[in-house]
């Protein structure tokens, strides 16, 4: 059986096809469309009042510390409103800690948040503070 062409070209399409080849189509980065959902998730997270830190998990580094502090106490349980009570301390704490590092990395004049910011934090807020201890 022998093939042949459906229509034979006309020299409009000939004319469409050189104008596709022409056309030049502007693509989207990968690294903007991240760093696009990165401020988006920013900007969810910013609204939402919910925990961030998984209870489950949260609850197993408590339990560990509190074997760790106190090893030769039976308590192993611990209330559910007390374990939620923590955990909002917690974010609220680190939270902070990590606005106030950000400050000072921009203070910097750079837009990445180092170490060396973490420890000058430390350092600033001085003995009293919880994590110096």
């Amino acid at each position: 059986m022998v093939r042949r062409k459906s229509d034979a070209r006309s020299i409009d399409s000939s004319q469409t096809a050189r104008s596709d080849k022409s056309r030049t189509d502007v693509l989207v980065g990968r690294h903007k469309i991240r760093k696009m959902q990165i401020l988006k998730e920013i900007r969810y997270f910013r609204k939402s009042v919910k925990l961030l830190i998984p209870k489950l998990a949260f609850a197993r580094v408590v339990k560990e510390i509190m074997i760790d502090l106190f090893p030769r106490s039976d308590v192993t349980r611990v209330q559910p409103s007390a374990l939620e009570a923590l955990q909002e301390a917690a974010e609220a704490y680190l939270v902070q800690f990590f606005e106030d590092c950000v400050l000072l990395s921009q203070h910097g004049k750079r837009v990445t948040l180092q170490i060396q910011d973490m420890i000058l934090m430390r350092r600033l807020r001085g003995r009293d503070d919880i994590i110096n201890k």
